[in-house]
């Protein structure tokens, strides 16, 4: 199995690397991604769950990973070869990071997986391989379709993180955008096909990312329909005030989306998964993770004459996000659509 976090190196290395899994049935988990390395339709496209995969592997291969498990959920088997390969293989500057290397490999990620499928072409299948491939593409297939159901949409107030992905995703279907999650939209549910489709916050941390990241991004490529997606945290960490203005002064038609559950998520989680039997497990609201009363983003945005749109469930999003895009692809400026969210 393929570990992958950072992507596969550019659009060379994402393509080999989908003719590699392709032709010798190789699942790859992108467990804590921050980019997408294979897309989420592939056959070979795991779940983000490491474990199953982990218990059956003999040959685990951590593509410029941080950290490809967490070591007190999951473990590769002790007689597995654990190949770590990537720019910095063993992430020296990381102290903590203990992962095993039985092989370590520093090469560039996308030139490696160049090399690798060029290595390969010298060698043929096995019989067992079809096999593996048949097993692992059905499981795969079984946990896509489940993803996909749990984001189906619904007449209940707000929506759920994994059904304002699952909408994105149709609304950009077959088109080169990049959409930016930071605590937004999970890359299960999600349709994503070529190398820069999906980017998530660095693994440091770094609370803002996502509206200034998508702002850079546009300025790279005035060209690319560029989407940032955000907790209502995120979004005000990023200085809203600061970037609206600049994204009107450089006109940036990037498209924003807050998801507002009214509380900084990250630390809630945080708190519960070191905590789950604590005292603010037991509590109706985690000590300060609460961020009510909500304020009115949309009035952040219209203040530097963006459009600011406010969906209350998921017909009205459908709505307001076709406006949004079309405005993005028109590169007429920035948008925002703020979603209340729940769990």
């Amino acid at each position: 199995m393929i570990f992958a976090q950072h992507g596969a190196g550019g659009a060379e290395g994402f393509d080999a690397l989908a003719r590699i899994c392709q032709e010798w049935a190789i699942p790859v988990c992108q467990y804590w991604a921050g980019q997408l390395a294979l897309a989420t339709d592939h056959p070979m496209c795991t779940s983000w769950d490491p474990a199953p995969l982990l218990a059956e592997a003999d040959l685990v291969i951590c593509l410029d990973v941080l950290a490809p498990w967490m070591p007190d959920a999951h473990a590769p088997q002790p007689d597995a070869c654990v190949v770590q390969l990537g720019p910095n293989p063993l992430s020296i500057r990381t102290p903590i990071r203990n992962f095993r290397a039985e092989l370590t490999i520093a090469a560039d990620t996308g030139s490696a997986l160049v090399a690798l499928e060029r290595a390969l072409g010298a060698h043929q299948p096995g019989a067992d391989v079809q096999a593996r491939f048949e097993r692992v593409a059905e499981r795969n297939q079984q946990a896509s379709a489940q993803a996909i159901a749990a984001a189906a949409p619904d007449d209940a107030p707000g929506m759920t993180k994994a059904q304002i992905a699952r909408a994105l995703s149709d609304a950009v279907e077959g088109e080169a955008a990049t959409i930016l999650s930071e605590l937004g939209c999970p890359m299960p549910p999600m349709r994503l096909t070529h190398h820069q489709a999906w980017y998530q916050e660095p693994h440091a941390g770094g609370l803002g990312w996502s509206l200034p990241a998508a702002m850079g991004m546009q300025l790279a490529d005035p060209d690319q329909l560029v989407i940032a997606t955000m907790g209502d945290g995120t979004y005000m960490f990023a200085n809203p005030v600061a970037c609206h203005q600049i994204a009107e002064a450089l006109d940036l038609p990037i498209l924003i989306i807050v998801l507002n559950n009214a509380e900084w998520g990250a630390v809630r989680q945080s708190v519960l998964g070191l905590y789950p039997d604590g005292h603010a497990a037991r509590a109706n609201q985690v000590p300060l993770t609460g961020l009510q009363p909500s304020p009115d983003f949309t009035l952040v945005a219209r203040a530097s004459r963006a459009l600011g749109l406010r969906a209350e469930n998921h017909g009205e999003f459908v709505q307001g996000r076709g406006l949004a895009l079309a405005l993005g692809r028109a590169r007429n400026g920035a948008a925002v659509s703020y979603v209340p969210t729940r769990p």
